[in-house]
């Protein structure tokens, strides 16, 4: 991604406010270096007059450079946190929208390094401006050089080249000291989120936080402070041999031209003034070299960030009508695999299955069976790589499978609580069909309330936290319940009303149960049993004597 065209895509009038600011700073630093050097040799400005009025042309240089740099950086400025703004947010849109599978090959840790990056911009302003102001002001010293004397404008020119690229030589091996970093930051933040998602396990062992710490957070850290030091030492040789060097191009106007080539006294003083007048410049325009390649990396990383999330993903999501009436869904031939091009891989495979409305079915079979596979294909978190998919009996593509989502309430076996109310429950008192549910299911006294925030108590045991997960789903009023081993951390009371009387209450309003269990004592109350088995339905069926013989 070439960083100009990130700028040019926001800004149709961006490359005519480079064109006015070039134009204005060649003026002001062609007028500033003519009317030194004029000054110097007593000469007048052909628009002020007499030598002594100079200093009008001088202010009016001056004024005008500042003038228009102050208004090319405030639009900066203002464009700048506009992009920043519109990537940040172009991230997590792609985050939203990503396919289960992107997401988890990507993990956390680069979406919030890739939102991190793009902090990287706050610096444009200020560079492009330098980067302008310095450019014009070395051509425009050039120009000057090239009318005094060409062929010490020739030599002095061959010199600085020559510099610049041993410059800009050095500076290419450091960017792969930068991308290291950059991999090495990744994988901070993946020890990070080990650290604090898994705090409690890391807490009551002492193998395991030390090993955490030293093997990974320290080793890291100690990896990047070394590089860190390697890439600063190097950047100050850099930038140290850039200082230097002027004393080298200096040495040559003074000792090294008058010897070579008939130089008059005032071609020399010409000759050093022009120097000293490149010195800032020059120096300024080589200190934007690190910068552009921290910038680069920045912007290339959000791109392929941006690739990898694009992967199956699916337009902004539409408000979907889950009022919609539902009969039936359908898959035939589905296939689903993690990796796709691996024969040895898991897969999916679905060759006739069908829910329709009103059932209660339990997907049972050990770990690794294909249950939380099917689960996430179900609710539109991964695509099928080949298949038909019917709702209602009618034929849909992945798209609108994927916004049937909507037409289901979920709790996953390890569903988070938010500490926000993003669905816009109604947490009232007013609300009798809250109260039913939370009488129904146990709650009094554990399902508290915040008003003033307008959202739920969050911090509960998991078993309360899986009950308060399935109130909130029965509010959502959605026509299909999916639930992920639920019962899974109930105490033995709950878990009976649960089986025995709570599905079929919630089956009486017209919901549609899919259910994830492991608790055989309980198969009886289901309309349907579905075994998976490595991947696929062994037996589909009503009928639990026909199933314990399958088994």
């Amino acid at each position: 991604m070439n960083i100009l065209q990130v700028f040019q895509s926001r800004s149709k009038i961006f490359y005519v406010f480079l064109l006015i600011l070039g134009l204005i700073s060649s003026l002001t630093s062609m007028g500033i270096l003519m009317l030194i050097n004029q000054t110097l040799t007593g000469k007048a400005v052909i628009l002020v007059g007499a030598p002594e009025n100079n200093y009008i042309a001088f202010i009016v240089l001056i004024t005008l450079s500042f003038l228009s740099t102050s208004y090319f950086q405030n639009y900066m400025v203002e464009l700048t946190n506009s992009i920043m703004f519109n990537l940040e947010l172009s991230v997590v849109q792609k985050v939203r929208n990503a396919s289960f599978e992107s997401f988890e090959r990507l993990g956390s840790e680069k979406i919030y390094a890739a939102i991190a990056d793009t902090r990287v911009l706050s610096r444009v302003p200020e560079i492009f401006v330098t980067l302008i102001n310095a450019s014009i002001t070395i051509i425009c010293s050039f120009i000057y050089f090239f009318w005094v004397s060409p062929l010490g404008c020739i030599v002095v020119l061959t010199l600085m080249t020559l510099l610049l690229l041993f410059y800009i030589y050095r500076n290419k091996k450091m960017v792969k000291d930068l991308n290291t970093a950059r991999d090495l930051q990744d994988a901070y933040y993946f020890s990070l989120r080990e650290l604090l998602s898994g705090f409690r396990q890391i807490r009551i062992s002492s193998v395991r936080n030390n090993n955490l710490f030293n093997k990974y957070i320290n080793a890291n850290r100690t990896k990047v402070q070394e590089l860190s030091i390697r890439t600063s030492k190097k950047y100050i040789a850099n930038e140290l041999t850039g200082s230097y060097s002027w004393y080298i191009v200096l040495g040559m106007v003074i000792f090294v031209l008058p010897a070579i080539f008939h130089i008059t006294a005032g071609q020399l003083a010409a000759f050093i003034t022009t120097v000293l007048f490149m010195m800032s410049p020059v120096s300024r325009l080589v200190m934007i070299i690190p910068f552009y390649s921290s910038l680069r990396i920045a912007v290339e990383r959000i791109e392929k960030i941006d690739k990898q999330l694009a992967v199956d993903a699916l337009p902004d999501a539409a408000k979907v009508n889950t009022k919609d009436d539902f009969s039936s869904v359908r898959f035939q031939d589905v296939r689903y695999g993690y990796n796709q091009h691996e024969k040895e891989a898991f897969h999916l495979e679905l060759s006739e299955f069908n829910i329709s409305k009103g059932e209660i079915i339990f997907i049972i079979g050990g770990n690794g069976s294909g249950k939380t596979t099917f689960v996430n294909l179900l609710t539109g978190l991964c695509r099928a790589s080949q298949g038909k998919i019917f709702i209602n009996e009618r034929e849909v593509e992945w798209e609108e499978f994927s916004a049937f989502s909507n037409h289901m309430a979920v709790v996953y076996t390890n569903q988070r609580l938010f500490h926000a109310n993003y669905d816009d429950h109604d947490l009232s008192d007013k609300n009798e069909r809250m109260h039913y549910w939370k009488d129904l299911i146990n709650l009094n006294g554990v399902l508290k309330i915040n008003n003033a925030k307008d959202c739920i108590e969050v911090n509960v045991s998991r078993g309360q936290q899986k009950r308060i997960a399935l109130l909130m789903a029965l509010m959502e009023d959605k026509p299909l319940l999916v639930l992920d081993e639920w019962a899974a951390e109930q105490d033995p009371t709950n878990k009976k009303l649960f089986y025995t009387k709570w599905l079929q209450e919630i089956r009486s309003m017209g919901k549609t149960l899919i259910v994830v269990s492991h608790d055989d004592d309980f198969y009886h109350v289901a309309d349907r049993i579905v075994k998976f088995d490595f991947g696929r339905i062994t037996s589909d069926t009503a009928n639990v004597v026909d199933l314990e013989k399958n088994m």
